[in-house]
C-alpha cells in the first residue's frame, strides 16, 4: 500500500477519531481478529507435526489427537469471524449514523450564501455516495490493517523460522509488488475523486428533471434532458471503466509474480528435501503457508482502492461539516418589539462579487406601517428583505430594530418576531395542517384562523379530508395559488411583529388575491408590514412606497406623492395600465 500524503493522512486521522466513542466494540473485533489471523497461521504449523508424526514416525499421539486438533482450529476461526463481522458491522452503521447525522445538523446551520452557491445534487451525493464509502472503506481497512496484516506477520514468522534461507529468496521479489501497489493507489485517488464529482452532477441533472417535469413536457425539453442525462451517464460509465481497471491491474501481475515465486519454492524447496535439509511435514507446510500468504497480501495491495474512494468521501464529507455556520455572536432577547426597523448606511454586496448589491441605506419604517416595494427585477428589493432576519449578514452598516442592533440579538429570537413568505413557495410532504404549524405547536382553531385569513379555509374544507389532506412533495397535489395561500398563513400564524411578503401574492387570481389583501388589512394593525408585489392593488394602500433601481431606493412616498411626481413610480404604472411588460411584472 502507498504512502499517504500529508493531507490523506490528517483525513484518516479525522476519520479514525469518530471510532473513539465504540472502543470496546472496536477491542472485542481485534480480539476476534486477532484469534483468526493466529489461526490462519496454526493451519500450516499444525500439518508439520501432523504429516511427519503420523507418516514419517507414525507416532500414535499424533494419530490421535490431529483430527480433534484440526476441528478445534476451525471452530475457533469460525467463532472469531463471526465476532470480527458483527462488531466492525456495528461500528459501520454506527458511524454512517453519526455522520449523516452531523451532516444533516450542519446543514440546518449553514447561512444562505451556502445554498446560493451549492448545488444539491452534490450535497445528496454526500448523504448516500460518500458516507456509504466510507463505511466500505472503514470495513475493508480494519480487516485489511489487523487481520490481514496480523496473519502475513504470523505466517512470516513461521515460514522464516521453518527455513530462513528458503523464505528469504521467496520474498526477493515483494518490492516489485509494493512499486507497482505504490502506481495505482494514485492513479485509484484520482479517479475516484473525478467519479464521485460525475455522480453529484447525475444527482443534480435527476432532481431537476423529477421537479421540472411539467416544464419539460410542456416545452418539448425531452430531448435536450436526454442528452444532458447521457453525457453525464456516459462520464460515469467511463471513469468507473478506467476505475476498474486501476483497481484489478494489480491482481494478474501479483498472481504472475505469486506463481513465479510458487515455482522457485516448489524447486528449491525438492532439492532441500533430498539433502534432508527439509521434512516431508516441513515443505508442506512452507508451501500452505506461503499459498496463505497470498491471499492476505492481495487483499492489501488491493486496499489502495477502496481506501483511496473512502478518503476522497471523506474529504467531501468532511468539506461540508467544515463550512462556516450561521454567525450567532447575539446574546439579546426582546419579547414584544414595537416594529421599528432603521437603517443606517447599510450595505451589502455578495460574496466574490466587485460592486455593492444594495446601499448604502438610510431609512425608518415606523412600527405598524404598511410599506410597499416596487422596482425592476435584480433592483435589490430581495436583498433588502434578507437583510432583516439575517439571511444574509449587512456588508457595512447597522440595522436596528426598536433601537437594537439585529447582530445584537440572538438569531432565534430576531426571528421568532419576523414572519416571512418568499417568492418561491416551500411546502412539505404533510397534510395542510402540519404546513401551516409548522415549527411550533398549534391547535385547530389558530391553523383555521390562520387559513381563513390567508384566504385558503374556502379550498382547504372543500378537500375530502381538510386540513389533513397530504399535499405531496413540495404541494404537488396543489395549485399554485394554493400553495402560495399556505405559505401565508404559516407566516400569520407566527403572530410575528414583522411581516414581509417578497412577491407573495404573485401566483394569486383576482378573487384569491383580494381575499389576502383583506385578511392583511386586519393583520397589519399591530403589525410593521413589508410587502413586495407585481400588481398595483398592493402597493396602492400602502403607507410608503420605496422605489428600488440598481440596488438604491431613488423615490418614496405614498401612492398618490409618486404618481404626482411622475418619475420612475409613475412610468412603472403606466407601463401595467398599459398592458406594456417592461418592468411592469415587478411593480
Amino acid at each position: 500500500m502507498e504512502k499517504l500524503p500529508p493531507s490523506s493522512r490528517e483525513t484518516l486521522l479525522r476519520l479514525f477519531g469518530y471510532f473513539k466513542p465504540y472502543w470496546k466494540i472496536f477491542a472485542g473485533g481485534i480480539l476476534a481478529m486477532v484469534l483468526l489471523a493466529a489461526s490462519e497461521a496454526g493451519i500450516p504449523a499444525l500439518l508439520k507435526p501432523v504429516l511427519d508424526g503420523t507418516f514419517v514416525e507414525r507416532d500414535p499421539f499424533y494419530l490421535k489427537w490431529a483430527p480433534l486438533a484440526l476441528v478445534a482450529l476451525f471452530l475457533v476461526r469460525g467463532l472469531a469471524q463471526l465476532g470480527s463481522s458483527a462488531a466492525f458491522a456495528a461500528i459501520s452503521t454506527r458511524l454512517m449514523h453519526r455522520l449523516r447525522e452531523e451532516m444533516f445538523e450542519r446543514l440546518l446551520s449553514l447561512p444562505t450564501a451556502f445554498y446560493e452557491r451549492t448545488i444539491s445534487g452534490n450535497v445528496i451525493s454526500r448523504f448516500t455516495y460518500d458516507v456509504s464509502q466510507i463505511s466500505h472503506a472503514g470495513i475493508q481497512l480494519f480487516n485489511a490493517l489487523i487481520k490481514d496484516s496480523l496473519t502475513v506477520i504470523g505466517l512470516l514468522v513461521y515460514v522464516f523460522w521453518l527455513d530462513w534461507q528458503l523464505s528469504l529468496f521467496t520474498f526477493i521479489l515483494l518490492p516489485t509488488v509494493a512499486l507497482i501497489a505504490k502506481y495505482v493507489g494514485r492513479r485509484q485517488r484520482r479517479l475516484s475523486r473525478a467519479l464521485q464529482e460525475r455522480f453529484g452532477d447525475m444527482t443534480h441533472i435527476l432532481e431537476e428533471t423529477t421537479r421540472g417535469h411539467k416544464v419539460i413536457k410542456i416545452h418539448g425539453g425531452q430531448d435536450y434532458e436526454r442528452s444532458r442525462f447521457d453525457r453525464i451517464a456516459k462520464a460515469i460509465r467511463h471513469q468507473q471503466f478506467k476505475l476498474a481497471v486501476a483497481s484489478t491491474i494489480g491482481v494478474p501481475i501479483v498472481e504472475f509474480v505469486g506463481a513465479s515465486i510458487m515455482a522457485a519454492v516448489i524447486w528449491i524447496g525438492t532439492n532441500r528435501a533430498v539433502e534432508d535439509q527439509l521434512t516431508v511435514g516441513g515443505f508442506v507446510a512452507f508451501f500452505t503457508a506461503l499459498g496463505l500468504l497470498f491471499s492476505p497480501v492481495k487483499r492489501l495491495i488491493k486496499l489502495t482502492d477502496p481506501l483511496q474512494r473512502g478518503l476522497a468521501a471523506a474529504e467531501s464529507v468532511f468539506a461540508l461539516l467544515d463550512e462556516l455556520p450561521e454567525q450567532d455572536t447575539g446574546t439579546r432577547q426582546i419579547e414584544r418589539p414595537r416594529g421599528e426597523l432603521r437603517f443606517e448606511q447599510v450595505r451589502f454586496r455578495y460574496p466574490g462579487a466587485e460592486r455593492d448589491a444594495l446601499g448604502p441605506l438610510d431609512l425608518t419604517i415606523a412600527p405598524n406601517s404598511f410599506t410597499a416595494l416596487v422596482g425592476a427585477s435584480g433592483s435589490g428589493k430581495s436583498t433588502f428583505v434578507s437583510l432583516i432576519p439575517r439571511l444574509h449578514e449587512v456588508t457595512g452598516g447597522r440595522i436596528l430594530l426598536d433601537g437594537i442592533d439585529i447582530r445584537e440579538l440572538a438569531l432565534p429570537a430576531l426571528r421568532r418576531h419576523v414572519a416571512f413568505v418568499d417568492q418561491q413557495v416551500i411546502l412539505f410532504n404533510d397534510s395542510i395542517a402540519a404546513n401551516i404549524a409548522y415549527g411550533m405547536q398549534a391547535d385547530h382553531d389558530r391553523i383555521r384562523q390562520a387559513a381563513k385569513d390567508a384566504g385558503a379555509l374556502e379550498f382547504i374544507e372543500a378537500l375530502p379530508e381538510g386540513f389533513d389532506t397530504p399535499i405531496g412533495e413540495n404541494g404537488v397535489k396543489l395549485s399554485g395559488g394554493q400553495r402560495q395561500r399556505l405559505a401565508i398563513a404559516r407566516a400569520l400564524i407566527t403572530d410575528a411583529r414583522i411581516l414581509i411578503l417578497d412577491e407573495a401574492t404573485s401566483a394569486l387570481d383576482t378573487e384569491s388575491e383580494r381575499l389576502v389583501q383583506q385578511g392583511l388589512e386586519r393583520l397589519r394593525e399591530g403589525r410593521t408590514t413589508l410587502v413586495i408585489a407585481h400588481r398595483l392593488s398592493t402597493v396602492q394602500k400602502a403607507d410608503r412606497i420605496l422605489v428600488f433601481e440598481q440596488g438604491k431606493i431613488i423615490e418614496e412616498g405614498t401612492h398618490e406623492e409618486l404618481m404626482a411626481r411622475r418619475g420612475a413610480y409613475y412610468r412603472l404604472n403606466q407601463a401595467q395600465l398599459f398592458g406594456k411588460h417592461e418592468g411592469a411584472a415587478d411593480v
